[in-house]
């Protein structure tokens, strides 16, 4: 029985195989040659290199320059460099670090989102070559107190604002003395001159400290008070962490600050890495909440991490002491203490 269906089988693929045949000639036509500009079908073909598209964005106020190398994009911001990974997404561009989804890059058109480590930036703009941006004067600030007084100098003008601004005296900056860390400014016809020296200065009302220290003679009189952005004493080489609410730290761990022009602190808190927003004002320093990796450590180096981060969350106000010192001062009396790298 067996055998019966196998030759019903063999017969079947016979006939098929025969009616295939009909109509087409019984020789097999010769296959097309090759054309002369083909490579021959064994001859491996290196792929193209991907391409290089590089452009720069504006997220608010920080300019991004950002490179696309086939599914790896670059970013530079500020100073710093962050590699992402082409990653899935609904539409656009969407761009991660590996094994951080909070730091990406998701472009979408002309505009992009960016992320980092959890903290977001402004939608970012696309600048073009036509794109002009203007350019700012540089302004030298200073007041005191008692009575009030301002002092602004630009490229061109000085402007000295006197007894809370009942007095105002205008005139074109004249060429400055410097030496030994001194400007010296003198306006004869105003009987006006001005001493700016690098030297910390402390507002005496409200404590902040402030890199220049500075003496207005205004005819017989005499005004002093601090010049000079507060973040110019923040923004530099990184600060190591040396005590955390007078209990020191663990040996050979590492807590460290960092402070960006574009607003971000940084750094190391123990065992993870952070970022978070930090604002300036007239009173003090402050700083938003913190995103941080993931990472798990011993029980005592969280512990550190975890009053480290929450001493920087409660920070109102900071000092640089007469050794150089960062203190970060909490209301209630916790403190964070560093010094530069």
């Amino acid at each position: 029985m067996i055998r019966r269906l196998s030759l019903s089988a063999t017969a079947l693929t016979f006939l098929l195989a025969g009616c295939g045949r009909i109509g087409t000639p019984t020789s097999e036509a010769p296959a097309p040659a090759l054309a002369e500009s083909e490579p021959p079908a064994t001859e491996e073909t290196a792929p193209p290199a991907p391409a290089i598209t590089s452009t720069t964005y504006r997220c608010g106020k920080q300019t991004v320059a950002a490179e696309a190398r086939g599914d790896t994009l670059r970013l530079e911001i500020g100073g710093d460099a962050f590699t992402l990974r082409q990653a899935v997404s609904a539409s656009g561009a969407r761009y991660e670090a590996a094994g951080d989804p909070s730091t990406y890059f998701w472009t979408k058109g002309a505009n992009a989102l960016l992320s980092l480590h959890g903290v977001a930036y402004p939608e970012c703009a696309v600048l073009t070559g036509s794109e002009e941006t203007p350019m700012q004067k540089k302004t030298f600030s200073a007041r005191g107190n008692e009575p009030g007084w301002s002092l602004n100098v630009t490229d061109d003008t000085i402007v000295l604002l006197a007894d809370y601004g009942e007095r105002r005296v205008a005139a074109p900056k004249p060429q400055g003395e410097k030496h030994d860390g001194v400007t010296r400014y003198s306006i004869p016809a105003e009987e006006l001159s001005i001493v700016i020296e690098d030297a910390l200065c402390a507002d005496d009302a409200t404590g902040m400290p402030h890199p220049n220290r500075v003496t207005v003679h205004l005819g017989e009189r005499t005004f002093t008070g601090c010049g000079g952005e507060p973040s110019a004493l923040l923004i530099g080489p990184e600060w190591i962490v040396e005590d955390i609410n007078n209990g020191g730290i663990i040996d050979a761990s590492r807590a460290t600050l960092n402070f960006a022009e574009d607003g971000r602190v940084f750094g190391r808190a123990s065992c993870n890495t952070y970022n978070a927003q930090y604002a300036l004002t007239r009173e003090g320093l402050t700083f938003g909440m913190a995103a941080t990796t993931r990472m798990a450590c011993a029980p005592a180096l969280m512990q550190q991490e975890q009053r480290f981060l929450d001493a920087l969350a409660g920070a109102v106000r900071f000092e640089i002491d007469e050794t150089g010192a960062l203190i970060l001062h909490t209301t209630d009396g916790r403190r964070i203490l560093a010094r530069r790298g």
